[in-house]
């Protein structure tokens, strides 16, 4: 384990039971301060998809030259998904600039707010159906079954390594299910939002060392 992600993983666990302390004995500081939209929390959220966005560019720079352009561009493209979310997240400047939301989005959304994660969809939110359905399945699948089969198949490390696609470790597992856990101690129904910002920051340190680190390192390169 990396030096930054030692020093993450107490900064994530003193945040959760910071908000799990507010959500079980203040849940109205929780839910009106702490996880409102444009809060502290939410900035948390915007800061570290902004972060993974500029880590993917900065990986797609400088290894480029080694890697070719296919992977240089499957690291950019992560870097334009995660800035997309980043600005979603801050309703594209809205919650900065505070200008009106168009009528046909304001009718569609649920907060009324330019964004994509408030749409409701078949009398869902478009959030709801990501954390609550996709992220449950893409997880197991990403977490678990990717690695299991990427030491064991020779197809699937290819794959993964020509894709750019970085690989959780054991530890980043332990904390991704470890967070989930927790989240079931958090009472309020914006439990979600924390749950989001350290998903985000598994990720972060995830692709920060992966399982698959030496396709994303300098060290391993012939120069």
């Amino acid at each position: 384990m990396k030096l930054f992600e030692k020093l993450m993983y107490p900064v994530l666990v003193i945040l959760i039971f910071f908000y799990m302390y507010h959500a079980n004995y203040n849940p109205g500081y929780f839910e009106n301060v702490l996880a409102r939209e444009g809060g502290s929390l939410q900035w948390l959220i915007i800061f570290t998809l902004f972060f993974a966005s500029a880590m993917c560019f900065y990986r797609a720079s400088i290894l480029k030259p080694f890697r070719g352009a296919g992977f240089a561009g499957c690291l950019v493209l992560a870097g334009f998904i995660f800035l997309a979310f980043g600005m979603d997240e801050m309703s594209w400047g809205q919650i900065l600039f505070h200008y009106k939301t168009p009528g046909l989005i304001a009718e569609r959304n649920s907060m009324g707010e330019m964004n994509v994660r408030h749409l409701v969809v078949a009398g869902f939110e478009f959030t709801d159906i990501i954390f609550t359905i996709g992220i449950k399945i893409l997880a197991t699948l990403y977490f678990i079954v990717l690695p299991f089969f990427y030491s064991r198949l020779d197809k699937i490390k290819n794959f993964v390594n020509r894709f750019a696609i970085p690989l959780p470790r054991y530890t980043q597992t332990a904390a991704y299910a470890v967070a989930a856990i927790l989240m079931s101690f958090i009472p309020s129904p914006l439990r979600h939002i924390v749950f989001e910002f350290v998903f985000y920051w598994i990720l972060v340190l995830m692709m920060y060392n992966p399982l698959n680190e030496e396709v994303f390192s300098r060290v391993s390169l012939v120069r």
